[in-house]
Parts: C-alpha cells; structure tokens; sequence
C-alpha cells in the first residue's frame, strides 16, 4: 500500500526512506567519500594479495625452492583493517545522516 500512496503523490514522506527499489539512486557517485575509495582499495586489495601469496607460495615449494612470497601475507592484516575501518567509518556516516534527518535524540 505504500508504493500505491508514493507512486500517486509527489511530496510523500516515504520518499527519503531508503528501499530496495531505490537503491540506484541511495548509491550514486555524489555520496562517496574517502572511506568508500579506502574501503573499495582495502578489502579487495587484501584478497587479491592473499591469493598472490598462496599462488607464489604454493608454487615455490613445487618447485623446490625457499618460499619468497611470505612477506606478502604481513601486508595483508594492515590492508584489511583500513578497510574495515572505512566500513565503520561509513556506517557511522548513515547513523548520523538518520539521526539528523529524523532528528531522533539519544
């Protein structure tokens, strides 16, 4: 019932509240910020060299050789916790901007 009310009005109240349907236009361009480039350039960072140092790692020790590639699992960690710490960043962000828009007091 309440698409049926927000399709027919213009200035219906239910049009700042975030819905699936209207995902596309809750995350778009203008919204970013650093946290959400650091979050995109950590976390997947991070999975991109975990799987370099198996790949290196498990290709040494065929090979007979002293594993090279173990440095690599220490950059991990630090890549991971920027990007987890961009995520708190950025839900802390949306609490906030709910708090202000409904201007609910703790």
């Amino acid at each position: 019932m309440t698409n049926q009310i927000f399709n027919q009005t213009n200035s219906s109240p239910t049009e700042e509240v975030f819905a699936d349907e209207h995902a596309d236009r809750d995350l778009t361009f203008k919204n970013w910020t650093n946290y959400h480039t650091g979050a995109l350039i950590g976390l997947p960072g991070g999975i991109l060299i975990l799987l370099g140092a198996i790949f290196l790692n498990i290709f040494d020790l065929m090979a007979g050789e002293k594993p090279h590639g173990i440095w690599l699992f220490f950059i991990i960690y630090p890549l991971f916790g920027f990007g987890a710490h961009c995520l708190d960043k950025i839900s802390e962000m949306k609490k906030e901007s709910k708090r202000k828009k409904y201007k609910i007091k703790d």
